[in-house]
């Protein structure tokens, strides 16, 4: 593998890496909200909700990471972030063994 392909993989695998984190990151806050709102759905409120209507104290904020997860827009393109860095990948690793290929028919 040249020395170009090999630092494109590591660079293209370090951001898969970090994004499949922050996708799973997401997927522990989305299951942490369903299960509190299973357990005891009346005592959370999201931050927004709180500006618009007077709380309780018997009512808690759900943690703002958690209500980051429901970005819809932030999840579409963080898994096509990822679609995208996977192919990427793919595409390297057959460069990869093309060039692999070669070397060896040359020699």
């Amino acid at each position: 593998m040249t020395v170009r392909l090999s630092q494109q993989l590591e660079q293209v695998q370090n951001e898969l890496a970090r994004k499949l984190g922050e996708a799973e990151r997401i997927g522990d806050c989305l299951v942490e909200l369903g299960v509190r709102l299973q357990q005891e759905p009346w005592k959370w409120s999201l931050g927004w909700a709180e500006s618009a209507f007077p709380v309780s104290d018997s009512i808690s904020s759900v943690d703002a990471e958690i209500v980051e997860s429901l970005d819809r827009n932030r999840l579409e393109w963080l898994l096509e972030d990822i679609r995208i860095l996977k192919r990427r990948e793919a595409e390297l690793k057959r460069l990869d063994d093309a060039s692999s290929r070669s070397s060896r028919q040359l020699a």
